[in-house]
């Protein structure tokens, strides 16, 4: 049944703060904050415990081994000197087997075998375990094996990149690290400058360099180095009571990026832990529980996935582990990819898998018949229209145009959610229309991923949605940019509290005075309002509006949404001047789009080395990206005024993009420098 406004409303009894709105809850939780899931739930560790007692038998975790590597060798065709050559190129595809499952009863034997295995090897309570790897069920299972006997995680992406690895290793003072195989070489750099560590668990899903085995055991022959498996069989062998923590113990030190360069380490308790699972559940719980399945394949050092899979424990879900390198068949030889293997009915993802999902849907449907291209278009117009109606018609056209493309994702689909930075609109809708409700959520590694997430049962394509029931929200006066709670609908910066809100940076005195108050709010930098019907909706950062030469202010994360909407684009970095009058957009291009431009307007060139440097090719690049801006409606002065075509892709590898995809400004604009003063004229 469809929910109904109000979705939030004001703290009742509170004094009015100059400059300020009135805190806000959501309805759920009025009187008092929710801080638990269920009366028996009051640390992660109990969250498997519950789940053991309640699912039993039922199918809790999964994961695929990697069966062989396929290496193929292709021809690309390159202009070198205004020659045409070929160069030969080596590509990787995984073949992996099928899905083999634990039961939430054998996932709490598990956790509690490896707790014993890290007992046994001299780890006791308050000990750190560093986690450094990519997403994974053995990554899954060290954390709750280390909860099992009141261990501290210490979590770091596996891209974090050298000077992070050290610096969260030194910081933490971490006695182990988990780490994943082809992460070694980092990791043998890093030991140098990480005096404290004694044991290096290996995660042998994957065969190590013999090479790195032998330098580690050359240079730190005081580290001991044990298998993740063996480690496993040390517990086995070893068995011994488990060592449950309290609520207010450590259970996560999260690594995020500073302003500074330097990561600063967010403290997560147990009790917050705890909490933002009772939050995800106050919004998403009616909706979700045994018999539906998440693909995880998104980093699970980022706090919006860590809580989503510790949310599904308790919801009875089904997680299957993938990997973004084997999502989809045409990344995989002999087997299907993790998505058609799975089959999820819950899919979580970053805005930039949405518009890769929609892009390659459109060109699917652009490659089709024009009787095809019109039924669908004509279809998804009328769905739009009717969808809130409930009409029978929505059930027919679903049958005969969508559910092929719902096929495409397994066909059991039935929620999406996007998180971890702004989405357009029409992205959300089309995604929406095409396969499931795609839900937004916002959150903070600092607030427990909690902030807003979008009800299904309230779908809005025009806020990010319900405050959590485990915090509360309100806003503060950002003059400077004109944003004001006096406003309509009010506006500024969001402040979060609650107990799922950090308290502090792990050591770090000056950022947790920066931005936690002694009241226990948290500034979040972000720009929010609250619209009628209280639901919250970001703006922007504070630190993403620049002030133009006009006086008018651009909100960078608001125009690359919708810049990154066009068929052109791969990735995007909207760059605004304060000495200039509109922004300009540094733009890493789709390949095959930019071919097909390149193609219908007689332009010779092979591949993005070639393409980016054509002049006539960037003149109708920015043609494309300004009708996308119009048709979007934005502002004259929002309209980019000039494009920068990178012909190198940005990845977490090289830097340019966080694990998580969000770009990261100031090494693109480096990079990219030359070709910016030129779209601005200044060369």
């Amino acid at each position: 049944m469809e929910k109904r406004p109000p979705f939030s409303s004001e703290v009742p009894n509170v004094e009015k703060v100059e400059g300020e709105t009135l805190p806000r809850r959501n309805m759920r939780c009025k009187d008092g904050l929710i801080t638990q899931p269920d009366p028996s739930v009051r640390t992660a560790y109990d969250i498997v415990t519950y789940s053991a007692k309640k699912f039993g038998n039922a199918k809790c975790v999964g994961a695929r081994k990697v069966i062989r590597i396929h290496k193929e060798k292709k021809k690309v065709k390159k202009m070198v000197g205004g020659k045409e050559s070929e160069v030969e190129k080596e590509w990787s595809y995984f073949e992996l087997g099928p899905y083999k499952f634990l039961s939430f009863a054998e996932f709490q034997q598990l956790v509690g075998t490896l707790g014993a295995g890290l007992k046994r090897i001299g780890l006791g309570t308050g000990d750190k375990v560093h986690l450094y790897g990519a997403t994974s069920l053995n990554w899954l299972s060290m954390a709750h094996g280390a909860f099992a006997q009141s261990l501290t995680i210490v979590t770091a992406y596996d891209t974090l990149g050298l000077d992070g690895l050290r610096w969260s290793l030194k910081q933490t003072k971490s006695k182990a690290v988990f780490v994943d195989s082809g992460l070694l070489p980092t990791l043998n750099q890093a030991l140098n400058d990480a005096p404290t560590i004694e044991y290096i668990i290996l995660n042998n899903e994957s065969q190590p360099d013999t090479a790195e085995l032998a330098k580690l055991e050359n240079e730190f022959p005081n580290i001991r180095l044990i298998k993740y498996d063996d480690l496993k069989k040390l517990g086995e062998e070893n068995p011994t009571e488990n060592v449950p923590p309290d609520p207010e113990d450590l259970a996560c030190i999260m690594y995020t990026s500073g302003t500074s360069g330097v990561p600063k380490g967010v403290t997560i308790k147990h009790k917050a832990i705890v909490a933002s699972v009772a939050g995800a559940t106050s919004i998403v719980g009616d909706y979700l529980g045994p018999g539906d399945g998440l693909l995880a394949y998104l980093p699970q050092a980022h706090i919006i996935q860590f809580i989503f899979e510790n949310a599904s424990i308790f919801w009875g879900a089904t997680m299957g582990y993938g990997s973004v390198k084997t999502l989809t068949d045409t990344s995989v030889r002999n087997c299907k990819g993790d998505i058609l293997e799975f089959r999820p009915s819950i899919l979580v993802g970053v805005p930039a898998v949405w518009e890769t999902i929609r892009k390659g849907i459109v060109n699917r449907v652009n490659s089709g018949s024009a009787v095809a291209r019109k039924l669908f278009w004509r279809a998804l117009s009328m769905k739009q229209s009717l969808v809130s109606t409930n009409a029978p018609i929505v059930k027919v056209l679903d049958a005969l145009v969508f559910n092929k493309v719902r096929a495409a994702t397994g066909g059991r689909l039935r929620l999406c959610m996007s998180g971890g930075g702004p989405i357009a609109r029409d992205t959300q809708i089309f995604i929406s229309m095409t396969i499931c409700p795609l839900i937004s959520g916002y959150g903070l590694t600092e607030t427990g991923g909690m902030g807003a997430l979008n009800d299904p049962l309230a779908m809005t394509f025009d806020a990010h949605g319900d405050i959590p029931a485990s915090i509360e929200e309100k806003l503060v006066d950002y003059p400077d940019a004109g944003y004001f709670t006096t406003n309509s609908p009010p506006q500024g910066e969001l402040c979060i509290r609650g107990p799922s809100v950090t308290t502090q940076y792990y050591e770090n005195e000056e950022e947790t005075k920066a931005t936690i108050g002694e009241d226990g709010w948290f500034h979040t930098g972000d720009i929010a309002e609250f619209n009628k019907d209280g639901h919250l909706k970001i703006i922007d950062r504070k630190k993403n509006l620049v002030k133009t030469l006009n006086g008018e202010y651009i909100a960078l994360e608001k125009l690359e949404s919708i810049y990154l909407a066009c068929p052109l684009v791969a990735n995007v970095c909207v760059y605004a001047a304060a000495d200039q009058q509109k922004p300009i957009a540094i733009i890493f291009p789709s390949e095959p789009a930019l071919l097909n431009l390149a193609r219908e307007n007689g332009i010779r060139g092979y591949g993005l080395e070639d393409l980016v440097a054509n002049e006539k090719l960037n003149t109708l690049f920015l043609k494309e990206l300004q009708k996308t801006g119009r048709q979007s409606h934005l502002a004259a002065f929002e309209i980019v005024d000039g494009v920068v075509l990178d012909k190198d892709e940005w990845t977490p590898e090289n830097g340019y993009v966080t694990a998580t995809r969000k770009i990261q400004r100031k090494r693109i604009f480096e990079k990219n420098k030359m070709g910016v003063d030129k779209a601005y004229g200044r060369c």
